[in-house]
């Protein structure tokens, strides 16, 4: 996919989450398939086959209200195809009411004026298998690899969990002061997964490839992410203009 848009005088020095919020709003109908989770996972098996996994759908709702007892398995998550954190991690105090009352608030287009990626996307949920995660098992707050690329090289990974992150380098070293409140392992396939998010990156000029590391070190894609944070700052600012002069206005 080539897509180019147009750069401001002094791009170049912007930090990077100022110039993700200017890329954000350029962003089309094209990019709308890499952000829609289901179709997503279509286009990533195309991409890189047997190096990568999809989480197992088990059905797709029909409407928001499409929600049965049977679908109350605490080995499950709903999803939205259309937005980002849309998610419900069913556990033991589900019910179908109250994740019925979720959906229906969440049944509309996401959008921001700095996310123009999923203001194409009809809203749809969805029904998945928890990975068993390699560090957190099922409880549904798998950690997710955040590796973030610029022209289809990798220039940072953050490590989620929950609402917060550890950040890193390609080599693994620590780019600020840890937040997850426990031991992240290095991953034992960190090459293989710079390598895939090498790939799935191919053709963006920014793009955040999103993995979970699932038992014996299995790697699954998760999502794309083209608007981090929806273009608000998630580094601190040496890093974030660190990260800004890597993406320059006269690399195509």
């Amino acid at each position: 996919m080539h897509f180019t848009f147009p750069k401001q005088n002094g791009w170049d020095n912007l930090p990077m989450f100022k110039k993700i919020a200017i890329y954000g709003q350029y962003l089309t109908r094209e990019h709308s398939d890499y952000v829609d989770k289901l179709k997503a996972k279509s286009i990533v098996k195309q991409i890189c086959g047997d190096d990568i996994e999809v989480a197992r759908v088990i059905r797709v709702l029909e409407y928001p209200t499409d929600i049965k007892t049977d679908d109350l398995n605490t080995l499950h998550i709903i999803k939205s195809a259309h937005g980002s954190g849309w998610n419900i991690n069913i556990n033991e105090h589900s019910t179908i009411e109250n994740i019925t009352n979720k959906l229906q608030t969440w049944n509309r287009t996401y959008n921001t004026n700095n996310e123009q990626q999923y203001s194409y996307i009809k809203p749809q949920f969805f029904i998945e298998e928890k990975i068993v995660d390699n560090v957190m098992g099922t409880t549904g707050d798998a950690l997710v690899y955040m590796i973030r690329c610029i022209h289809s090289k990798p220039i940072s990974i953050g490590v989620k969990y929950k609402k917060i992150q550890n950040s890193y380098d390609v080599d693994w070293n620590f780019v600020q002061q840890p937040q997850i409140p426990f031991a992240v392992p290095k991953p034992k396939y960190l090459q293989k997964m710079l390598e895939i998010a090498t790939s799935l990156s191919f053709g963006f000029e920014f793009v955040r490839i999103d993995l979970y590391i699932g038992k014996n070190d299995i790697i699954y894609f998760s999502e794309y992410t083209f608007t981090p944070a929806g273009g608000h700052q998630v580094y601190d600012m040496k890093t974030e203009i660190q990260q800004g002069l890597l993406w320059r206005a006269d690399k195509i």
